[in-house]
């Protein structure tokens, strides 16, 4: 449903009736059933499978595989560290009151407003793989809503639990400028990069602007591309509650088209700036954006449909969500991967073993990536669904000795 982006429980009932289809799904199950499923039966497991039975995890465990592979490694930051994206996402709204909700008044009525907190591995060619999530809900017996930053606190012993060696630098938007989040960040070694916005913490801001006044030595300029100017500073060692922190300040100008913009933006960080490291912690602090842009923005606008309600009966609603993280990640992994270029090279080789050798290797060499190819993800999506209802798997697909080795490298293209 969310690879083939169906977009509704009802749409992937109709793309199923095809034979390929069927014979598809039995040759990547290795299983030899006379139908698929229904979706009312799909959605039954959906509803019934509790959400502590490994689902939850999935997500999470395929991205370490890829950090264990040292196939991420590229995208570490500075200090070593993998960046961890930290922000909460909207999933649906219901009127009236519900279980598993945050409620709201609107209008006058109350509505029901579904949240999921995210941990996701972001990375500067625009990556944004799950680690691990915390739903926003507040149980039954709490007088209490539930909220983003308690929802933090619990993500935190999750973080704990299932990545304890992983080296992260959190990146949080201005809610998570307080001490309870810098404790946590310091009592486990992570790193951080938090928005800070003047009157998140008064005393501290007013602290860091009379060290900007008084060292304007400690600043640098930037050019990050044509049009672009940063004018990055930085106040070390501010005291806060009987604690130590510095403070990263970058003044963005943008001219374009005799326009001009400036922007600002401050934060709270471990790291040390200097003169000869400012602009790549500017740098790699902004790239908290990636898990709104590339992460929520895609699956809400592109296909995935985040914001539909596939199911709320039991732990429905929780599984489709971990579901979808998962045809995200593999969306990625095939779009942003030379898989596709190498598949199309071993596929010419095999269809033309008869054809002269210069025909063949010419034909290789126009082999293409996935976006060349297909032009946009969502032709690529289209094509990927058509293929998998109509067109049984070739030997290529399903035979590893034909097939044979492929060693996968991330495409920045």
């Amino acid at each position: 449903m969310f690879l083939f982006h169906c977009g509704s429980r009802s749409q992937l009932e109709s793309e199923r009736r095809t034979p390929a289809f069927l014979h598809n799904l039995l040759t990547l199950s290795g299983t030899g059933e006379e139908q698929t499923a229904s979706v009312e039966a799909m959605n039954y497991l959906m509803e019934n499978m509790p959400s502590g039975g490994g689902m939850e995890e999935l997500p999470g465990q395929m991205t370490l595989r890829l950090i264990n592979s040292r196939a991420l490694d590229k995208y570490r930051n500075s200090c070593g560290e993998f960046m961890i994206a930290v922000d909460a996402v909207h999933l649906f709204t219901r009127k009236g009151r519900w279980p598993c909700a945050v409620y709201k008044k609107l209008g006058g009525k109350t509505h029901s407003c579904y949240y999921a907190l995210e941990a996701k591995l972001v990375a500067s060619d625009g990556f944004a793989f799950s680690l691990a999530t915390i739903f926003i809900e507040t149980e039954e017996q709490y007088v209490k809503q539930d909220c983003e930053l308690k929802a933090f606190y619990r993500l935190e012993e999750i973080l704990k639990k299932r990545f304890p060696r992983l080296p992260m630098c959190l990146l949080m938007d201005g809610l998570y400028a307080n001490k309870n989040v810098l404790d946590i960040c310091e009592k486990n070694r992570w790193g951080h990069f938090i928005t800070f916005k003047d009157g998140s913490i008064p005393n501290l801001y007013a602290a860091m602007l009379a060290k900007l006044d008084a060292s304007p030595s400690a600043s640098v300029d930037n050019r990050p591309e044509p049009g672009v100017l940063q004018h990055i500073s930085w106040a070390l060692n501010l005291k806060h509650e009987g604690r130590s922190t510095h403070a990263l300040f970058c003044r963005e100008t943008t001219i374009a088209a005799d326009v001009i913009k400036v922007n600002n933006f401050v934060w709270l960080t471990d790291a040390r700036p200097d003169k000869h490291n400012a602009a790549a912690l500017a740098e790699e602090a902004r790239n908290r954006w990636i898990i709104e842009n590339q992460g929520f923005n895609v699956q809400k606008n592109e296909g995935y449909e985040l914001e539909h309600n596939y199911g709320t009966v039991g732990f429905a609603m929780k599984n489709y969500y971990y579901l979808l993280q998962i045809a995200h990640m593999l969306h990625q992994l095939m779009v942003k991967s030379d898989l596709f270029l190498k598949l199309q090279r071993k596929f010419i080789m095999l269809e033309t073993q008869a054809w002269p050798e210069k025909t063949r290797t010419f034909l290789a060499t126009i082999a293409t990536t996935t976006l060349k190819h297909f032009r946009t993800v969502k032709n690529f999506v289209k094509r990927l669904s058509e293929s998998f209802r109509n067109q049984i798997f070739s030997d290529l697909a399903t035979n590893p000795e034909t097939l044979g080795k492929i060693q996968i490298r991330f495409n920045s293209d």
